[in-house]
């Protein structure tokens, strides 16, 4: 995502590639996801849910990106058939703790004089470090807020959103934790993983007290990323607890990097039972990007050669289903070149997210919420004008999740 202009990576971590440890033997038993996964998206019942997007940070300072804001929600519009409901917005995590608040404030400020965004919910990313120079380090700042030293700004910046009049606010609370290029990251020891959860915890209350106190509704989204492999092992060591979790959410994009599977520099095929020797060779047939997806750290001899280090949409899909928690997609997207690991037209991952979704609704999934990343800004993700020359993409995403949206 974007922070104020500022670019924040997406990529996937490609540095654990090769780092399989121990595979198991024998493919593993697929979830129930898997055979219905196969079935057309028509062929299940699903509830609908609201829709969302990234268009662009609204800008009360410069008029032209407000308007590219405005043009993008009704090109957004167009493509879906609907017109999202959410937003998703960033606190400056650039900036000291001591400034998140002023940054709030212009934030909620812009999204309530904006055309468009006064009219949605704000999906708030608020970090839980900042990286500007001279902050203590990572573990320090998990545990000055979770002892509370970092109270009113927790507080001021929910009452940033309320003194503009929002009167429904979603926070994603240290957000992507999982990942280890983002500034969230909980860390490879216990001891830095034990203070995030302390510190989402405290984050969490707090954010609650201050909205109840307001009267307004305000949920909050524990909300790791889709990835094949990760020494923070999400749905492990860093759930925080039912009582201080409203969502359980996902992020998910279609680019790619397969795990070494033990063979040379081959990767297998799930099409063809053969191996491919590149991988654009495997993104080729979309079947093999629908099983990377569902099984990112996948092997020919099994569903998860990471050892229980991949955090998959699945998994955590099904996590939100065993603790009875709505689901969300706070961000996913399709159709970015991704440094050659996604296809640049990529119809297969909006039918793909479709179906999966809606196989997990027909086994008790309460979903919540999907948010689509619809610009430019940090990666070729925008997909809804003719003159982005993504015409499957475009198509995919109106014709398999728009029907599911909630009007």
């Amino acid at each position: 995502m974007r922070i104020n202009g500022n670019p924040v990576v997406k990529d996937r971590d490609v540095s654990k590639r090769s780092q399989l440890g121990t595979m198991s033997g024998g493919m593993a038993t697929a979830t129930f996801l898997t055979c219905l996964a196969l079935a057309p998206v028509s062929a299940v019942a699903a509830a609908p849910f609201a829709i969302g997007a990234y268009i662009g940070g609204p800008n009360s300072s410069n008029a032209g990106a407000e308007a590219t804001v405005d043009a993008n929600f009704a090109s957004f519009k167009s493509a879906l058939g609907a017109a999202p409901t959410l937003i998703d917005v960033y606190t400056d995590y650039t900036q000291t703790v001591g400034y998140w608040q002023s940054n709030a404030s212009w934030q909620a400020y812009s999204n309530s004089v904006s055309p468009v965004a006064k009219n949605l919910v704000p999906v708030v990313g608020f970090p839980m470090q900042s990286l500007a120079a001279g902050s203590p380090s990572t573990d320090q700042q998990y545990q000055l807020f979770a002892n509370g030293q970092y109270d009113w700004v927790i507080q001021q910046v929910v009452n940033a959103w309320i003194s503009q009049g929002f009167r429904t606010l979603i926070f994603r609370v240290g957000w992507e934790m999982n990942l280890s290029y983002q500034p969230n990251y909980a860390g490879d020891d216990s001891r830095t993983q034990s203070d995030w959860v302390a510190a989402f915890r405290h984050i969490s209350t707090i954010m609650h007290q201050t909205a109840n106190a307001a009267g307004v509704s305000l949920q909050v989204v524990w909300n790791p990323s889709a990835t094949n492999y990760s020494n923070a092992e999400a749905t492990n060591s860093l759930y925080p607890g039912d009582d201080v979790v409203d969502i359980i959410g996902i992020d998910i994009y279609a680019g790619m990097y397969p795990f070494y599977d033990g063979s040379g520099v081959q990767i297998h095929d799930w099409v063809t039972g053969g191996e491919d020797y590149s991988l654009s060779a495997f993104m080729a047939r979309p079947y093999n990007r629908e099983h990377y997806w569902t099984y990112p750290a996948a092997t020919e001899w099994s569903l998860d050669g990471s050892n229980g280090h991949s955090q998959s949409f699945t998994s955590v899909m099904n996590f939100a289903i065993q603790h009875n928690k709505p689901f969300a997609v706070p961000e996913c997207g399709s159709g970015s070149s991704d440094s050659g690991a996604d296809v640049a037209d990529d119809g297969a991952f909006p039918y793909w997210l479709a179906k999966t979704i809606q196989s997990g609704q027909a086994n008790g999934l309460k979903m919540s919420f999907v948010n689509i990343w619809d610009t430019n800004d940090d990666g070729n993700y925008q997909f809804s004008y003719t003159s982005d020359d993504k015409p499957r993409t475009l198509r995919n995403w109106g014709r398999f999740l728009g029907p599911l949206v909630k009007q």
